[in-house]
């Protein structure tokens, strides 16, 4: 139990930090803004005292963030922010954002950046009414799959021509990622197969990944394969890994993404995230 307890300590110390941060009138990151508003929805007490000018001072400044990984998380933090507030230019954002990633598929040819756009797009689709976006973003997945899969070895680091690049952690449990949001929005059992068998593929690369955000992503992932190994009615449906422990998985590698944050970065933010999914 001490590691859990560590962890929700841990969670409660980087909440206040990020709140601290938003009444000092900092800049936050998308993270760090994701969390706040978890934590409002979840009652936590003096978040809702910053939130609101938080969240309007990251409406003046998100557009600096012109990466397509940046751009897929201020995606993700609007949508999610249209939940508890009324304000018209959270829903914007959250559209012109949705616009931006998806003009962008045909050009994006680095995996995980094309899986991460998509699968941002596919989870603000359904918070901001954006039905008709669902079928062309599930289109331009399984262009990215067909793409970059190869039955056997995974995914690729890229989609351009030339010789093939395996691709590393973050190309492998992005995709997953988007699979898996995939499956939950078209019930394709496909989907969330192949997001497992990238898993499994991906656990070489393990050892040598060295990013705090890409740990925790993967956590992310392998709570919710744990979740979909707990429905019995899934697991009389798909073909599964036999004896996968995905959640104590999950939590070994959120405890390496802890070693690796730092302090005041947006990956605490994005650690706090996976924490509360894992323990909640």
């Amino acid at each position: 139990m001490s590691g859990v307890n560590d962890t929700s300590a841990r969670v409660e110390r980087i909440t206040s930090a990020a709140v601290e941060h938003a009444r000092r009138r900092e800049p936050s990151g998308p993270s760090a803004l994701l969390l706040l508003i978890r934590q409002y929805e979840a009652g936590c007490d003096g978040v809702g005292d910053v939130l609101g000018d938080a969240l309007a001072l990251a409406l003046d400044r998100h557009l600096e963030d012109r990466t397509t990984l940046a751009r897929a998380r201020w995606v993700a933090t609007f949508a999610a922010a249209t939940r508890i507030s009324e304000d018209s230019r959270l829903a914007d954002a959250a559209h012109a954002g949705i616009d931006a990633l998806s003009s962008a598929w045909p050009d994006v040819t680095v995996v995980d950046e094309a899986a991460a756009s998509i699968d941002a797009c596919l989870a603000a689709a359904q918070i901001v009414d954006r039905p008709a976006l669902i079928p062309s973003a599930i289109d331009a997945l399984e262009r990215l799959i067909a793409a970059a899969y190869q039955p056997g070895d995974g995914v690729s680091h890229a989609t351009s021509a030339g010789t093939r690049v395996r691709g590393g952690l973050a190309d492998h449990v992005r995709v997953a990622s988007a699979l898996l949001t995939g499956f939950t929005l078209s019930g394709r059992l496909p989907y969330s197969m192949l997001a497992e068998e990238l898993v499994q593929a991906s656990r070489d690369a393990l050892p040598s990944a060295a990013d705090a955000d890409v740990l925790c992503e993967a956590a992310h992932v392998l709570w919710r394969l744990a979740r979909l190994h707990d429905d019995a009615e899934y697991r009389s449906a798909a073909v599964i890994a036999a004896g996968a422990d995905y959640l104590t998985h999950a939590r070994r590698l959120l405890a390496r993404a802890a070693d690796q944050l730092r302090a005041g970065s947006d990956d605490e933010s994005l650690y706090a995230l996976t924490a509360i999914e894992l323990e909640g």
